[in-house]
């Protein structure tokens, strides 16, 4: 490859991480369309629809992933939508599906969503670069995912499962929490030393 080609690669791979009308990012936003219908189908007890709905979700989730990455498709703009549509679905489900004894879950995954995204913020300031998700913060959306399908389909399910559930979502969320926070703010600290070598 001769330093033409080159540039013009590095330019059309630039061009990639700046694009937002992709196939992912739609799809991103069919997710967050999703959410209000998911809810009122929920709401009028239309179960099994409000399921399936949520289960389109996250099969987008996966699709779009898949097509991000062997089709070149990845964009800073898809590395930030993709977990809000993520985690606006699981608060918004989260909140229909667990009674009020367990609302706490929820109001831990906001504080930590909160958190990230502020970080996420700085990061994106201070390097121009929007991450991926690490595997604990895969798993942890797995892990909610897989909740959300059995509350809905279980709606009788005892009071130990609904705590034990809850245990286990909080404790994948602190996890997700503590492991990000150790990597963003390893890159600000990288971030900011590179900066002042470059004042001095």
């Amino acid at each position: 490859m001769n330093d033409k080609e080159h540039r013009n690669l590095e330019r059309a791979g630039k061009a990639d991480t700046d694009r937002i009308l992709t196939i992912p990012n739609v799809l991103s936003f069919f997710r967050l369309a999703l959410i209000p219908v998911i809810i009122v189908l929920y709401a009028k007890n239309e179960v099994w629809w409000a399921f399936g709905m949520l289960v389109l979700s996250g099969v987008t989730d996966v699709v779009d992933g898949w097509v991000a990455r062997t089709y070149h498709m990845v964009s800073n703009f898809g590395k930030a939508i993709d977990p809000v549509a993520d985690k606006l679905t699981q608060i918004a489900v989260l909140l229909c599906l667990m009674p009020m004894k367990c609302w706490w879950v929820v109001g831990i995954l906001v504080l930590k969503e909160v958190s990230i995204g502020i970080m996420t913020l700085l990061t994106l300031h201070h390097t121009g670069m929007v991450y991926g998700a690490g595997w604990y913060g895969k798993l942890c959306t797995a892990v909610i995912y897989l909740s959300m399908f059995v509350l809905m389909l279980w709606r009788t399910a005892p009071d130990w499962f609904l705590y034990a559930d809850a245990a286990l979502c909080a404790c994948l969320i602190l996890l997700a929490f503590v492991k990000y926070a150790i990597r963003y703010g390893g890159i600000l600290r990288e971030a900011r030393a590179d900066g002042a070598r470059k004042q001095a």
